[in-house]
């Protein structure tokens, strides 16, 4: 039986699971009268997702080595009224910088710096058109980011995609299921993405932080089931104060029995040493459910036709 290896060094037998073909990006093809959203993963909670030329760049962490990024740790213990320890985090991964080239839109679920890091911050150009929670708008513009687009949770936008269109729906994304924890870390967004070309269609709901609280998942009920569901795992936090800050497998495996997606492309998972949850709890959680787990290592893209 043919294996594929994670980046954790875990081999997933391929009759478990409805692998994606995953290719280079520099074999993705763009052909007019045949679309293609193609996805590539560029380590956390960053990828790249391209269709007819537009290319959408998510909560991008540019960061790589033991001093990747700084920022609070929420896997220590601390006293909630003091702050966190902030300090720098490790990148286990290599960054595959080639790929985040050529970015048409930044697409931010928050600004948080495991999500929008230092290097980030410093090395995309301040006029790229972004995409971003209402919470974090003064944040960016701060920052020098000239070309900001606040999206309040139901509010939609669309982009010309060649002859094609991208329409973008925040979703609500909350960072804890306790409600507290959740105001303390800031409102954030999930997202919504409709692809379409004519009678071609595809559909993306990409979670950022959050839990499928009874408010996120009241937003989503008018959608349908997503083409692609992709995840932020990790279980974040789980040995801090805050508690558990990300979704854990079976976490996972619960939303997916809710939403009945056709592919499940788990991202914000074993590129970082905040992440204390392998990806390997997944696997497990979702066995027996038909939707396709669609699991790559950095720099891969998926060709979803």
């Amino acid at each position: 039986m043919k294996k594929v290896k994670l980046v954790n060094g875990m081999l997933v037998g391929m009759g478990l699971f409805m692998l994606a073909l995953a290719t280079t990006p520099s074999q993705a093809t763009s052909i007019k009268d045949n679309p293609s959203l193609d996805i590539t993963w560029l380590g956390g909670p960053t990828m790249v997702l391209e269709f007819n030329g537009v290319r959408l760049l998510t909560d991008p962490i540019f960061g790589e080595g033991d001093k990747a990024f700084l920022m609070g740790d929420p896997n220590e213990m601390f006293d909630l009224k003091k702050g966190p320890n902030v300090k720098h985090h490790k990148r286990l991964t290599k960054f595959p910088k080639e790929e985040a080239s050529q970015i048409d839109h930044l697409i931010l679920s928050h600004a948080h710096e495991d999500h929008f890091d230092q290097k980030a911050q410093k090395t995309l150009s301040k006029n790229i058109p972004t995409i971003l929670a209402v919470a974090d708008a003064e944040k960016v513009k701060a920052m020098g980011f000239l070309k900001t687009t606040a999206m309040a949770w139901g509010k939609s936008t669309t982009l010309k995609a060649g002859d094609g269109s991208i329409t973008i729906t925040a979703i609500p994304a909350m960072h804890s299921a306790d409600e507290a924890i959740s105001s303390i870390l800031g409102k954030g967004n999930g997202y919504w993405f409709e692809f379409k070309q004519g009678n071609w269609r595809k559909t993306v709901y990409w979670t950022g932080d959050s839990f499928p609280t009874e408010s996120v998942k009241a937003s989503l009920k008018n959608f349908g089931k997503p083409d692609i569901f992709i995840p932020h795992l990790g279980k974040v936090g789980t040995s801090g104060p805050l508690g558990q800050i990300s979704m854990s497998g079976a976490d996972v495996a619960l939303w997916v029995n809710q939403l009945e997606p056709t592919k499940i492309l788990p991202i914000h998972h074993s590129s970082l040493a905040l992440y204390l949850e392998p990806i390997g709890e997944l696997v497990t959680a979702l066995k027996g459910s038909s939707a396709g787990l669609d699991l790559i290592s950095e720099g891969s893209t998926l060709h979803y036709h």
